[in-house]
């Protein structure tokens, strides 16, 4: 069978010309070196678990992270590269594999999640390249008999000053190695960077354009059987019966067999698990789903609202003292004036590309895997708690990501392929979810309703706000253990943003369970909690005549990096002109993983018909390895962002989710764009994360400038819920 990857890889013409596309070869196995030795050939040197050196002075370096669009297959290694003055046309990414060599001091995790690659590998990276490039100049003045202090090390060299002298990496790696390793190695000084900082070409750029990168489903081995599943369209279900026989007597079907999740059917190709599972008479359990219906879901969440008794604290997102219930309402309650406003947001899903999917081999004495994780060391855990073998017997390698989201943080695939493989020991399996699959059996994003109290003063200032939120714990669902004392702290994240300083904030949740499967989605609490804080404050100002930009600044008196973000996107978008009859601009702010994000927003809207003209966006995340991927980053956040605030929501009908297909939950389109202007605001402080913190302010800067246009708020996402069409 010749497939579209194939074509692609075999027929890209490029000039008129044909380009046959160069496959990828994973890691070096345990072997290798062994193998180096019978061959007669040099070995490669290992520095440690991220940097091997060739004798021929290929150098590969080992990104710690999943790969899934936002650039650290190529930027976490450019940080150990720029310390090692290495040659960075030398330098080949080896993708990561679940191991506890790559967990990281600050999190006690190798995961890749909370916009943190960058943040928490920086300085380990750093140190690991400044390491190996001090060893390769002591290797090389031991070499010549001179101090180390007169050598230099650049482009993958080390050179000694005074006679010229110099040697390749590749010809120190091995007396290198021997030397011992420097416990606090030298850093670079920022103004000595080579690659940290500058635009780069992408590595994986051209394997991507010739098909021959290797994503979780485009993993081929031999022998492979492929597997597809047989569910229930609802959201909880299990299996009574089904006819394997029936099963077995279908063209292609090596196997079928139930597993927790529904009828696993094995065949030779994937075209025919997936005809054979359709085909299947299955008999599903779907009791446990009853009562997921959107509309009373709606209902039970608004009366949760008024639960005093079941009401649990939130917690400050950037540390500080614990909020004062009493202090809060009594302040609320004594003010002279009130105001009570109630937001929405729905149940989202995450729509990666790439379908869910991974391959497991299980053997008696091992278990290998491949497959597109953001959470290796949780997926290594499934692998082992499967196939009943030791951890260290258990291999995971991770594969690129065709978009994550979040929903690539969860096992649940890799939980279902190891227990496909488990029962066709020998043979790997891949198994791959379909498109309708992946819709109705997300982790959605949760659904939420709040209610939000602000008392202030007779001169317009707050005194006291007060935000109530309800809806399925993600916390919960996902078996964290409690806080004593707190609620869901991802409901509760930043419902009244820390950065404001604001008199009296008290936030606390009311949780509303319902059987549906939830989860992390890009931006997690802020993708929602966003819109409820940033949306409150533009209430108040509404209501007591103050300006929306002008309140921000006042309430971050102590914060001038929010502040400075907010004011150059007022200056970038002319916030002070004379506003036009129809037009509008709303602003809003972003704070998080270690980054400051203003958007503001500017609409045309005749009617309910609105127009958005454009977007600008102010970003400050610190240092950036390379500002372009920084901006790519920012741009997408902020069309995601859009796609959920225009018509992004996942109903729920007769137990199961209505949407199936990108039809059902559209990503807005190429051609549907409005200019996104994104400017990069350089600073100092340490790197921070670039993939989430645009997403939140797009919702409430919408929302804003659509009542800035019309006078009407919208307080209900998505926007075409609420009645707005967009053109």
């Amino acid at each position: 069978m010749i497939s579209r990857r194939f074509v692609l890889e075999a027929a890209a013409l490029t000039g008129g010309g044909l380009l046959v596309g160069c496959r990828t070869t994973p890691p070096p196995g345990p072997d290798s070196a062994a193998a180096a030795a019978v061959s007669g050939t040099p070995s490669p040197v290992a520095f440690g678990i991220y940097l091997t050196i060739r004798p021929d002075g290929g150098i590969e370096i080992v990104t710690p992270q999943s790969e899934m669009g936002q650039g650290v297959h190529d930027g976490l290694p450019r940080i150990l590269a720029d310390e090692l003055d290495a040659d960075w046309a030398q330098v080949k990414v080896i993708m990561p594999w679940a191991d506890d060599g790559f967990i990281n001091p600050t999190t006690r995790r190798h995961r890749t999640a909370n916009s943190e690659s960058t943040m928490v590998y920086f300085e380990p990276l750093r140190r690991a390249g400044a390491a190996a490039r001090e060893m390769l100049i002591a290797a090389a003045a031991a070499r010549w008999g001179v101090a180390a202090a007169e050598c230099r090390a650049a482009n993958s060299r080390v050179v000694h000053v005074r006679s010229a002298r110099s040697a390749t990496y590749g010809a120190l790696a091995a007396d290198a190695a021997k030397q011992p390793m420097p416990a606090e190695p030298r850093l670079k000084s920022p103004a000595d960077w080579t690659l940290i900082g500058r635009s780069l070409p992408r590595k994986d750029t051209p394997p991507k354009c010739d098909g021959s990168l290797r994503f979780g489903i485009d993993v081929r081995l031999p022998g492979m059987l492929y597997a597809a599943l047989r569910r229930s369209p609802a959201v909880a279900s299990s299996v009574r019966r089904f006819d394997r026989e029936v099963a077995l007597a279908l063209p292609g079907v090596v196997d079928a067999f139930a597993i927790p999740d529904g009828v696993a059917v094995v065949a030779t190709s994937t075209w025919q698990a997936f005809k054979a599972a359709e085909s299947l008479d299955v008999d599903f359990d779907e009791s446990a789903a009853e009562s997921v219906e959107s509309e009373t879901m709606r209902i039970r969440m608004r009366a949760a609202l008024d639960d005093d008794s079941a009401a649990q604290p939130g917690r400050r997102a950037f540390g500080g003292p614990p909020y004062q219930r009493d202090a809060a309402l009594g302040a609320i309650a004594t003010a002279p004036r009130r105001f009570e406003w109630s937001y929405e947001v729905p149940f989202l899903a995450h729509a990666a590309l790439e379908p869910l999917c991974a391959t497991v081999l299980v053997e008696d004495d091992h278990c290998e895997a491949w497959a597109p994780s953001q959470q290796p060391d949780r997926a290594r855990d499934v692998l082992a708690e499967v196939s009943g073998l030791p951890r260290e017997n258990c291999r995971l390698n991770i594969t690129f990501l065709g978009g994550g989201f979040g929903r690539k943080w969860e096992v649940d695939f890799v939980r279902q392929a190891a227990q496909i493989a488990r029962k066709l020991k020998g043979r790997p399996v891949k198994l791959t979810w379909t498109r309708e699959q992946d819709f109705r059996h997300d982790r959605f994003r949760p659904a939420h309703i709040v209610r939000t109290r602000i008392g202030a003063d007779r001169q317009g200032r707050i005194v006291g706000m007060h935000s109530r939120t309800t809806g399925i714990s993600m916390w919960r669902y996902q078996g964290r253990a409690p806080i004593p004392g707190y609620g869901d702290p991802f409901s509760t994240g930043l419902l009244i943003n820390d950065r404001y300083d604001i008199p009296n904030p008290y936030v606390d949740v009311v949780d509303t369970p319902f059987p549906i499967p939830v989860g992390t989605w890009r931006s997690v609490s802020q993708s929602m909690n966003s819109f409820f804080s940033e949306s409150a404050l533009d209430d108040f100002a509404a209501a007591t005549g103050r300006d929306p930009l002008e309140l921000r600044l006042e309430l971050l008196h102590r914060d001038t990096r929010a502040q400075a973000v907010l004011r150059l996107a007022a200056e970038k978008t002319g916030w002070s002109r004379a506003r036009v009859k129809g037009r509008g601009l709303g602003i809003a702010l972003g704070v998080g993983y270690d980054a400051y994000c203003a958007e503001v927003i500017e609409v045309e809207v005749r009617g309910r018909q609105v127009r958005i003209e454009r977007i600008v966006c102010v970003f400050d995340c610190g240092i950036m390895v390379d500002p372009r991927f920084v901006e790519a980053q920012v741009e997408g956040g902020i069309v995601w962002g859009l796609s959920a605030a225009r018509d992004g929501q996942i109903g729920f009908e007769n137990g199961a989710a209505r949407a199936t297909n990108f039809h059902d939950a559209p990503i807005i389109r190429l051609n549907e764009l409005p200019p996104i202007e994104v400017h990069l605001l350089p600073t100092p402080h340490k790197a921070g994360g670039c993939g989430e913190a645009s997403v939140p302010p797009v919702a409430p800067a919408l929302a804003s400038a659509i009542h800035a246009a019309t006078g009407q708020r919208p307080r209900r996402l998505p926007l075409v819920a609420d009645g707005w069409e967009f053109v």
